[in-house]
């Protein structure tokens, strides 16, 4: 039970596996996942309850802190974070990352569908990474969103350089 599993990875596996039935079975897969999640989401959703009674708030945050419980727990609209708060902690995190290219990311909102939009100014090869960075931070805080759409923005004047010329 000690291994972690990168939920990301499973879903991906899961998927895989529905799509690998013939439509027939797909359907019986389908409905067997669903009453999977309404099963483990009861009883999480009763573990929550009692760690609250016990401990207070306190401790459901600190359990919620742990990537894979606090991906649950979303999963299942049992987190105590807002979407919103996880979102802007993942960005903030993203942009820590980026270091130098912080400054071409900006969390613009979050669409009713649940979708993250986010303004990126990143040009050539440093926008590929910039995409994954901030997709990987979005997805590990907030797993019940939809995605992250960016949104291309212009860049900015480019600067010019004046130098003081050598006196003549």
């Amino acid at each position: 039970m000690g291994d972690q599993l990168d939920p990301a990875q499973v879903a991906e596996r899961i998927e895989e596996v529905l799509e690998g039935l013939d439509p027939a079975a797909r359907a019986g897969g389908e409905e067997l996942v669903r009453l999977l999640m309404r099963f483990y989401g009861s009883g999480l959703e009763q573990l929550v309850t009692i760690a609250r009674a016990g401990a207070g708030d306190a401790i459901v945050h600190r359990i919620a802190a742990d990537p894979l419980v606090g991906g649950l727990l979303a999963l299942h609209d049992l987190h105590p974070v807002d979407v919103r708060t996880r979102v802007e902690h993942a960005m903030t995190a993203a942009t820590r990352k980026l270091s130098s290219h912080a400054d071409d990311v900006a969390l613009l909102g979050i669409d009713p569908d649940g979708t993250v939009r986010v303004a990126l100014s990143a040009a050539g090869c440093g926008a590929a990474t910039v995409r994954e960075v901030v997709t990987d931070e979005v997805t590990a805080a907030a797993p019940d969103t939809a995605g992250v759409s960016f949104v291309e923005t212009p860049a900015g004047p480019t600067l010019l350089q004046i130098g003081m010329r050598a006196p003549a």
